[in-house]
C-alpha cells in the first residue's frame, strides 16, 4: 500500500506535491487549534442568534 502511495506521489507535478504538503500542514494546524476554532464559531453563532 505504501509503495502504491509512494509511486502515486512521485508521479505528481511539483505544484501538486507542494499543495499536498500545504494541505497536510493546514490539517495539522487545525487539529492543534481545534478548541479555539470551535470557541470562535460558537461565539459567532451566539452573536448572530442574540445570545
Amino acid at each position: 500500500m505504501f509503495k502504491k502511495i509512494g509511486n502515486w506521489y512521485r508521479a505528481q507535478t511539483d505544484t501538486t506535491k507542494a499543495l499536498i504538503w500545504i494541505g497536510l500542514i493546514c490539517l495539522i494546524g487545525i487539529a492543534f487549534r481545534w478548541n479555539a476554532i470551535i470557541e470562535g464559531l460558537t461565539k459567532g453563532f451566539n452573536f448572530y442568534s442574540g445570545k
